[in-house]
């Protein structure tokens, strides 16, 4: 495996040695943690700039030039293209390194379908049952009820997808199931029950066995006890805002 240095002082994680021209800005999200994966699984050397969310980096005008939307994660290329979006990022590794992504036929659409339902629906929904079972007060039963609802209907899809295939696209591990993989970490932190969905604990189980899997996990535990920190040392007022509450001040947090 590799050999991970942290350099804390300029908020900067990379593999030792690495090829400094590829660069994944983030954090310790799960829409990053994929696109750690992915470059794990290609073998490619990479630097990872860590952005501060939770001390507002994300609004710095050196990183809104990279993605006007300001939400990690964003790859610079070799050649200084900026791309961000999770599945954007995710097509272009695929289709330059020719892996986890057929290039034709229905195979192509099917991984297609997967991973556009991970963007589009699970992460998203998942997303924000994570939010209001976490960090929302008290009194927000309906939300909470309703987003907790809507992520046991996604479980059970995927559940009843990974009765029928091994993998989300059929009989091969794609861009797809890398990218849904991260947000299957929390069903018990949302309420639910893991037994209800055995056949998402089989799949599971085989990606976390592959070694690509394992070294993006240890990458991401470095940068998430890196952003524990962070967050402890924030100002509520950026806290608010990391949390979409709008930009108050220190006393309405």
């Amino acid at each position: 495996g590799r050999n991970y240095a942290s350099i804390l002082a300029t908020d900067i994680i990379c593999p030792a040695g690495a090829d400094m021209s590829l660069r994944l800005y983030g954090m310790s999200s799960p829409n990053v943690f994929k696109i750690l994966i992915m470059l794990e699984e290609l073998g490619v050397d990479f630097h990872f700039e860590h952005v501060d969310l939770f001390s507002e980096g994300q609004f710095d005008e050196t990183f809104r030039a990279l993605n006007p939307n300001s939400k990690v994660p964003v790859l610079l290329t070799e050649e200084g293209q900026p791309i961000f979006e999770s599945g954007a990022i995710l097509i272009y590794l695929a289709e330059r390194h020719d892996r986890f992504l057929p290039s034709t036929g229905s195979s192509r659409y099917d991984v297609l379908e997967w991973l556009t339902l991970q963007v589009a629906t699970v992460g998203p929904m998942l997303g924000q049952l994570n939010h209001f079972t976490t960090y929302a007060p008290a009194g927000q039963d309906y939300s909470v009820g309703r987003y907790r609802r809507e992520g046991a209907r996604i479980y059970q899809l995927l559940n009843n997808r990974l009765e029928q295939v091994p993998y989300l696209a059929g009989d091969d591990y794609s861009v797809a199931d890398i990218a849904t993989l991260p947000w299957t970490d929390y069903i018990k932190r949302q309420g639910l029950q893991k037994a209800d969905y055995p056949a998402i604990a089989e799949w599971r189980q085989r990606l976390e066995e592959r070694p690509a899997v394992q070294r993006a996990r240890a990458f991401i535990a470095d940068v998430q006890a890196n952003d524990a920190k962070m967050f402890s040392q924030s100002s509520a007022s950026a806290r608010r805002r990391f949390l979409g509450l709008g930009e108050g001040s220190e006393e309405q947090a």
